[in-house]
């Protein structure tokens, strides 16, 4: 019988509400700081981690954390480690676009085995553990039956300031912004992740994805039923770059798309 990571599972929960609700109190009252160009921070992002970081330390003193601030990394030693974005879509929380989220991961092994993404402004708890399958708010979800692109919404994870490769992402999101129901370019990948588990949308992708802004919606993903790969179809690295998922019925035609918009750019001197 496989383990039970429940445990894990509620314990992510907890802290995912918790640094929420510290989030939603310092919503529209903080100022941000630049890390780089079009990289913001602010003091919630650094509190919120904080808060994440002392609960796992007071309850799992033996695992590890990679988290996005303050330059938290992985024990390779140890077997557990927990991946955290303490705030997904920082830009849209400085500037008060009302999406954006904290997601929890943990790995046991190099395996995905408890994901939980939290919406702080509507509530919404996504959360899975291996083998048990997504709930939302507590019921289980899945997703969606869309069985080809015409069909499909799809959203997009974009560098902030993406002039070094601003021709295939535009040609990506040119593609698929034909022949489909619209392409949302949001600011959260977690929350991207999450909604595709549990059927608001069929397909995800990006270029590249930091780890904690994927962990937790990958094993979402995963276990809603979905598929994740590569952007040409290789298996899907946590630790790499690019990423396509979908509820699966549309990976190979989402698949077909992306090979597409990638063609000119494929042929040399055609990239200016």
């Amino acid at each position: 019988m496989s383990q039970d990571y429940r445990e894990y599972q509620v314990a992510a929960e907890q802290m995912a509400r918790e640094a929420g609700a510290l989030l939603r109190d310092a919503y529209g009252r903080v100022v941000a700081r630049e890390k780089g160009p079009g990289d913001l921070v602010t003091d919630a992002d650094l509190a919120s981690q904080r808060l994440i970081a002392a609960r796992i330390l007071e309850s799992f003193p033996d695992h590890t954390l990679l988290a996005e601030e303050e330059g938290a990394v992985p024990d390779p030693s140890r077997p557990w480690r927990w991946v955290v974005d303490p705030l997904d879509g920082t830009i849209n929380f400085a500037h008060g676009f009302p999406f954006w989220a904290v997601s929890i991961a943990l790995e046991h092994q190099g395996q995905l085995v408890v994901g939980v993404v939290h919406n702080p402004l509507t509530g919404a708890t996504y959360s899975a553990s291996l083998g048990r399958g997504v709930t939302l708010d507590g019921v289980a979800v899945r997703v969606s039956a869309a069985k080809r692109l015409r069909d499909s919404l799809i959203t997009t994870a974009m560098p902030t300031d993406f002039v070094d490769v601003a021709d295939i992402q535009l040609a990506y999101f040119r593609r698929f912004s034909t022949g489909t129901h619209s392409v949302r370019r949001t600011g959260s990948s977690a929350l991207n992740l999450a909604i595709l588990a549990a059927g608001g949308c069929d397909v995800c992708y990006a270029s590249f994805m930091h780890p904690w802004d994927a962990a937790a919606g990958v094993l979402l993903v995963r276990e809603a039923g979905g598929t994740l790969t590569g952007l040409s179809g290789e298996d899907y690295d946590l630790y790499g770059a690019g990423i396509l998922a979908t509820n699966g019925s549309v990976h190979q035609e989402a698949l077909q798309f992306l090979a597409e918009a990638r063609e000119p750019h494929d042929k040399p001197g055609e990239i200016a």
